[in-house]
């Protein structure tokens, strides 16, 4: 008898004891099919997140665990899933379902990435890839492995910036903290009237634009509204006009800032290198005249023609190495020396247009080291183009011209004060 109750004891024990682990089992598949946010609220509190992200990819940091980093080199997205602790089946359906806003061999290295738990002790819920500062791709881990692009808030402050040319130019747009793009855009606003590679201390310029704010946050992006430059013997007006919702540059009179020429055949905004005028020749080891104007710029640097025309050469020399000359017209034409290499599609009868790629700056020819000589011929003798002065295009229409005053007036008061403003303040900290 005492050893059937023992058997019946024992059987009774192992019964509870499966129940138990059955129970338990149903439960964690309950919990896996839950959202991630119900899934956390069924989790022991030991297993709750103990540290929590910025929640800068819109994931409350009450609730989610943010782990970001950049995505590395040489790396694969699928790897770095499957680095996560994602199954190969999940990083795959994942992956599939992304495809369609940014294909798996689109991600960049050094892209901002982040993984998302709604409790650390299990796998990441979602996937994000930041696209730039105003958007994300989030992906689900989990479920139907949704994924969508995700728009940050967005919003716009006012600003303006003032510099004082005392060493280079770089010198005083990184003092004022000038993003790049804001630089592109002044050269926008101002490539036809102002040589930004030989301004000269004591220039100054002043810039009015709204700062471009993410969820808040100030970003180096902004729209350009307006710029002025002093070049010590011209000042440069451009604002920012739209007409039939075509925005453009035009000076004070409603002209058009883009002029027939450039006045230089590189984007400033693509070069972070000062420049050096040659006249003592570094190869030849002797003074000779020097009838072009050099721009030094990193290998590789687009090298731009100034104006439209037909490309007359696209050829080498011994001395010049690779070169580019264009007809602009029966008065003017241009000649582009020591190119890399040449534009795709640049060669000799090619119409080109003012702002398109022709070559890429090297050291071909007589040269020691990267940079294109630009020389500018006027009815058949060598200028120099930074002298000449061209008609202005002719202004807006008049119907709109009435407009346009009453929005330059606003805006130039505010670049006329940022000058007395700002020259205070730097006084009163010296």
């Amino acid at each position: 008898m005492l050893g059937s109750g023992f058997f019946k004891a024992f059987v009774l024990i192992g019964f509870l004891v499966g129940a138990i682990f059955v129970n338990s089992f149903i439960i964690n598949k309950i919990i896996a099919l839950r959202t991630p946010a119900e899934a956390q609220n069924a989790f022991h509190s030991s297993c709750l997140p103990t540290s929590k992200g910025e929640g800068i990819f819109g994931f409350d940091p009450r609730h989610f665990y943010v782990e970001t980093s950049l995505l590395s080199e040489g790396k694969s997205v699928a790897s770095v899933l499957e680095t996560a602790g994602i199954p190969k089946y999940a990083a795959f359906k994942a992956l599939e379902q992304a495809k369609d806003f940014v294909p798996a061999h689109r991600f960049i290295a050094g892209k901002r990435i982040a993984f998302i738990r709604s409790d650390l002790c299990r796998d990441p819920d979602y996937f994000c890839y930041e696209l730039d500062a105003s958007r994300y791709l989030q992906c689900e881990l989990w479920g139907d492995y949704c994924s969508q692009i995700v728009e940050r808030e967005r919003s716009y402050a006012r600003e303006v910036a003032y510099g004082y040319i005392d060493k280079s130019l770089w010198h005083a747009l990184e003092a004022d903290q000038i993003s790049l793009g804001l630089i592109d855009q002044m050269e926008d606003a101002l490539a036809s009237a102002v040589d930004f590679y030989h301004v000269q201390k004591g220039d100054v310029f002043k810039l009015v634009f709204d700062r471009l704010h993410i969820e808040g946050r100030p970003t180096g992006e902004g729209k350009l509204l307006a710029a002025f430059f002093d070049t010590g013997d011209r000042q440069h007006y451009s604002f920012h006009y739209q007409v039939n919702g075509q925005p453009g540059y035009y000076d004070e009179k409603g002209r058009p800032m883009k002029s027939r020429f450039l006045k230089a055949p590189l984007r400033f905004s693509r070069v972070s290198s000062g420049f050096s005028a040659r006249r003592y020749h570094p190869v030849l080891k002797y003074h000779r005249p020097h009838l072009g104007t050099d721009y030094a710029a990193p290998y590789g640097t687009p090298i731009m023609a100034v104006g439209n025309g037909v490309v007359e050469a696209a050829s080498y020399t011994a001395g010049n190495g690779n070169y580019v000359k264009i007809r602009h017209d029966n008065n003017y034409q241009t000649q582009y020396l020591h190119m890399s290499r040449f534009a795709s599609g640049i060669r000799r009868g090619t119409r080109v247009a003012q702002g398109q790629t022709i070559g890429y700056v090297g050291s071909t020819g007589l040269a020691t080291g990267p940079h294109v000589c630009f020389r500018f011929w006027k009815d058949g003798r060598q200028v120099d183009h930074r002298r000449l002065h061209f008609p202005s295009p002719e202004p807006l229409p008049t119907d709109l011209l009435q407009d346009f005053f009453k929005h330059r007036i606003v805006m130039q008061q505010i670049l006329d004060d940022v000058d007395r403003e700002t020259a205070l303040n730097k006084e009163n900290r010296s």
